[in-house]
């Protein structure tokens, strides 16, 4: 995951948790990128549960002019 932005969480901790993102996902192809999604989605679950997450995979050239995290360098941009 090059990129996070978007990001859209509600709920109780213990309760019921909602995650929505958008994630930049630099893979060679789709099934290759849903399985990076799916390992963020089980440790967001193992963090967070009963939790529900949705995760919107953009390509790695897509720009966002929102606040964003950039996982390389761990800062907002």
């Amino acid at each position: 995951i090059i990129n996070c932005h978007d990001i859209a969480s509600r709920g109780v901790v213990g309760r019921q948790v909602f995650i929505e993102m958008h994630a930049i996902v630099d893979a060679p192809d789709v099934a290759t990128a849903h399985k990076i999604t799916e390992e963020v989605e089980a440790r967001l679950e193992a963090r967070f549960a009963p939790v529900r997450v949705w995760i919107h995979i953009e390509p790695p050239e897509y720009k966002s002019d929102r606040i964003t995290y950039d996982t390389a360098s761990g800062q907002e941009t």
